[in-house]
């Protein structure tokens, strides 16, 4: 018991270091991410919890932008993320990222079609000159 108590204390002076050393905007980037699996929680309690495709989406969201801007690895961020593995939110963030890129491309790019009328006209131009086509 004695052992608990001592490595629990040890812990928490060591989370008030690293707390110290982090700066405002990942502080509150942190808050963002644990009041919003606090709020998944508190909704989803009489069921499992499942959650929904924006519920994913934001908390990978902010889960990346956090990790891009702390510079962490995904094992750290497993003290963060609390009702998920780090590496699923990260898997969310890919397959959001990759159905993002995977869409059709209605312009490719390049000149627009011409009208049907406007064609008629150079080409016929074209043939009545010899010397312009």
């Amino acid at each position: 018991m004695g052992w608990f108590i001592l490595t629990q204390l040890f812990s928490a002076l060591i989370q008030l270091i690293r707390i110290g050393r982090t700066s405002d905007q990942e502080k509150d980037l942190e808050i963002m991410i644990l009041r919003y699996q606090l709020d998944l929680a508190e909704r989803k309690r009489q069921s499992p919890l499942k959650p929904t495709r924006v519920e994913k989406l934001t908390l990978a969201v902010l889960v990346t932008k956090l990790k891009q801007g702390a510079r962490r690895p995904a094992n750290q961020l497993r003290d963060l993320i609390r009702l998920f593995q780090p590496e699923t939110v990260l898997r969310w963030h890919r397959q959001l990222v990759r159905r993002k890129w995977t869409y059709d491309q209605h312009n490719k790019g390049g000149r627009p079609p011409l009208d049907h009328e406007l064609e008629a006209l150079v080409v016929r131009l074209a043939q009545e000159n010899d010397r312009w086509g």
